[in-house]
């Protein structure tokens, strides 16, 4: 099947789910502790499960560079901008964790794009299979991005511009990787690790902190942990692309 097609398919996936938060953005305190909770599982596998090892594959140590320094960037970046990942009930996940966690999504998808253009150079069967993979992989995905812009109380206009946007980002990076030269190996490993690093800092010091401020409770701990287990047990077997 074409790789244009199967990025699109995989945009539409991604934007479809992740247009949900539209239908979110009312939830109570409890609704938005179980999403941030759900999300911050998905990101942390897809960040260890997925980003990390692939970015290992491709790059070895380079990987680690940019994952570590993904996630020390933002840190850092948050650290002199004073914000802050704890809030109150009452407050919800700040601007500026927002935006980082779009601009890691975007070199996902990016990287995804890319995999897929990758793949039509390869064989027909590479393209398909591989689209396949990333088609189920855009779902868990899509999710999280609706979870963090209902936590974040993002207004419709927000919710429809990232969405399509991200989504945008995976034909578009299938279509420029099947024109151009395809960038080292060590270049893509060097960005997925960095995408894996902005995806842990999102999870670790925003969502799981935003799940136990505004709603501290066993069902809470035990939502995260069922997601994470269950998330990074799919991508190791039928989402692994």
């Amino acid at each position: 099947m074409n790789a244009i097609l199967l990025a699109t398919l995989a945009a539409v996936g991604f934007t479809g789910t992740s247009l949900s938060a539209l239908l979110g953005r009312e939830l109570g305190a409890k609704g938005r502790a179980y999403l941030a909770a759900f999300a911050a599982g998905i990101l942390l596998a897809l960040a260890f499960g997925d980003l990390f090892p692939e970015g290992l594959e491709l790059a070895g140590e380079s990987a680690i560079v940019g994952f570590v320094g993904g996630f020390v960037l933002l840190f850092s970046a948050e650290s002199l901008a004073r914000a802050h990942p704890h809030h109150s009930p009452e407050e919800h996940v700040h601007k500026h964790a927002l935006g980082s966690f779009v601009l890691g999504l975007a070199i996902h998808n990016l990287a995804d794009g890319f995999v897929l253009g990758v793949g039509a150079k390869t064989s027909a069967v590479v393209s398909g299979l591989v689209g396949l993979g990333i088609i189920a992989h855009q779902a868990p995905v899509g999710i999280s991005l609706a979870a963090v812009l209902v936590a974040a109380r993002a207004t419709r206009a927000q919710v429809i511009r990232s969405t399509v946007l991200l989504g945008l980002a995976i034909p578009l990076a299938a279509g420029l990787t099947i024109a151009l030269p395809v960038p080292s190996d060590q270049a893509m490993g060097l960005l997925t690790g960095v995408a894996g690093g902005v995806l842990a800092y999102m999870g670790a010091a925003h969502l799981l902190p935003e799940a136990r401020a505004v709603y501290p409770s066993r069902v809470t701990g035990a939502v995260f942990a069922a997601t994470l287990i269950a998330t990074t047990v799919a991508l190791m077997t039928f989402l692994g692309g």
